[in-house]
C-alpha cells in the first residue's frame, strides 16, 4: 500500500506538470545548443517594431535581473554567454581548419578564430565589469549602513 502511495505521489497531476516543464526546457537548450551555440542567431528580444523597441526591453529586463538578484548580474550573465560563446567560434575555427588545407578555408579558419577570441575576451571583461558593479554596490550598501548606524548613535547620544 505504501509503494502504491509513492507512486501516486510521483504521477500527480503536478507531478506530470513538473515532467512536462522540465521536458519542455530540456528541449529548449537541446533546440538552442543544435542552433549553433551562439546568442547570433537568437533573436534577442521578440518586439513589434523596430531594434530599439528590442532594446528597451531588454534594458529593462537586465534592470529587473539586477534589481531582483544584485547590481552588475545581468553582465556577468551576458559576459559569460559572450565568452561561452567565443569559445565555440574559436573550437570551430580549430576544426575547419583541419579539415580542408586550401589558403581560402585557412583564412576563414584564422577569422573565425580571432572573432571567437575577440568574443571570448569581451565576455571576460563584461563579466568583471558586472562583478565590480556588484563590489562596488555592496560597498555603498555597507557604507550606507555604517552612516545610519553612526546617525543612530547620535540620536541615542543625545536622548
Amino acid at each position: 500500500m505504501i509503494i502504491l502511495k509513492q507512486y501516486a505521489k510521483k504521477f500527480s497531476i503536478g507531478g506530470l506538470k513538473q515532467w512536462a516543464l522540465r521536458g519542455f526546457c530540456c528541449l529548449l537548450v537541446t533546440a538552442a545548443i543544435a542552433s549553433g551555440l551562439s546568442v547570433a542567431y537568437m533573436p534577442s528580444a521578440m518586439a513589434v517594431g523596430s531594434e530599439a523597441a528590442a532594446d528597451v526591453v531588454n534594458s529593462r529586463a537586465a534592470a529587473e535581473l539586477d534589481r531582483v538578484s544584485g547590481e552588475g548580474t545581468s553582465d556577468q550573465l551576458e559576459g559569460a554567454i559572450k565568452e561561452t560563446t567565443g569559445k565555440a567560434k574559436r573550437g570551430v575555427g580549430r576544426i575547419t581548419g583541419k579539415t580542408d588545407d586550401s589558403v581560402g578555408n585557412k583564412l576563414d579558419s584564422a577569422a573565425r578564430r580571432l572573432d571567437g577570441a575577440t568574443d571570448e575576451l569581451g565576455g571576460k571583461i563584461q563579466s568583471d565589469v558586472g562583478r565590480a558593479k556588484g563590489a562596488a554596490s555592496d560597498a555603498g550598501d555597507d557604507a550606507e549602513e555604517a552612516a545610519g548606524g553612526f546617525v543612530e548613535s547620535i540620536k541615542d547620544f543625545f536622548n
